[in-house]
């Protein structure tokens, strides 16, 4: 049987398709990745944009001509903060019954608790912290193999807080300071939470981590990336490079795409929580929603 597992967040679109073998074993049969930017403008109007969703419109048409051509027999998406936060959620929905794709809103528990199962390995035995930076929010979540602890979502992500704080790039110094500041305020209650439970590793999922091991890798390859570790001074020498290159030049020297312009805000959440729980380096995941999403429709369906 196969299963399409869709993860509709504020900044990318993606698609896993997975197929149960008859041994049990789950093959990946097709993983996507689309930056559609729901996001944009959210934070200031209130509403996600027109041309948002005509962007949504686009890329989710793409993705069922891809669910159809793999037959898929069941089919599930779930979106997050951008359509948590936009007065016009019922738009994008309506979209996506347009394509004939299920949709449900996650909270930001339920969206951090799926985060963590789709990329902790069940042979995780130590007590580790997961953070998954999205467009709209970030979530911590602390635990080890299937035990979660704590878990939440924050209403601030690399996408919201590039429009909020960062108002020309190379970046301004007090641009950079204002976002560091409302960071640390805005998450110490969260850090100080997780510390209880002494994590002795860190997992990060999404595009800042992913985008950060391409970057030191020169290029983005799956396998590559997927178990990369980024110390902490890695973290400050990609800092301060996206922190004093123009967009343009970071598409240019980088492997970023339409990343770019919000790389410098997500690597700063990232380096932040990393430094705050007094950790030295984080491990790279390529996983997350989508596949504990997929995991939830093999094994006991989805409602």
């Amino acid at each position: 049987m196969k299963v399409a597992a869709l993860d509709l967040g504020s900044n990318s679109f993606l698609l896993l398709i997975l197929e149960l073998q008859k041994d049990g074993s789950r093959k990946v049969i097709h993983d996507e990745a689309v930056i559609v930017r729901l996001s944009e403008g959210l934070g200031a109007s209130g509403i996600i944009g027109d041309a948002a969703l005509n962007r949504a419109d686009q890329c989710l048409a793409s993705f069922k001509q891809t669910i159809d051509r793999y037959l898929v027999k069941k089919v599930q998406a779930v979106t997050t903060a951008a359509a948590r936060d936009a007065k016009n959620a019922a738009a994008f929905l309506s979209i996506c019954r347009k394509h004939q794709i299920p949709t449900a809103t996650l909270t930001g528990d339920e969206e951090a608790r799926m985060s963590f199962h789709g990329a902790i390995s069940a042979n995780q035995k130590e007590n580790c912290v997961l953070i998954d930076i999205g467009g709209g929010s970030t979530e911590h979540i602390a635990g080890h193999a299937n035990v979660i602890h704590f878990a939440e979502s924050l209403p601030h992500g690399a996408v919201k807080l590039t429009e909020k704080f960062i108002t020309s790039q190379p970046a301004a110094d007090k641009d950079v300071k204002a976002l560091i500041s409302f960071v640390k305020s805005e998450s110490e209650k969260v850090w100080t939470q997780i510390e209880r439970f002494k994590p002795q590793s860190m997992i990060a999922v999404a595009g800042t981590p992913t985008s950060i091991a391409a970057s030191m890798l020169g290029k983005f390859e799956a396998e590559k990336v997927d178990g990369y570790i980024i110390t902490k001074d890695d973290l400050e020498k990609w800092i301060q490079i996206f922190s004093q290159t123009s967009i343009a030049e970071k598409k240019e020297r980088y492997p970023l795409g339409a990343r770019a312009d919000v790389i410098l805000a997500g690597s700063l959440i990232l380096y932040e929580s990393l430094i705050r729980l007094g950790l030295n380096k984080l491990t790279v995941s390529t996983k997350g929603v989508r596949y504990g999403l997929a995991h939830q429709l093999l094994s006991s369906g989805y409602n």
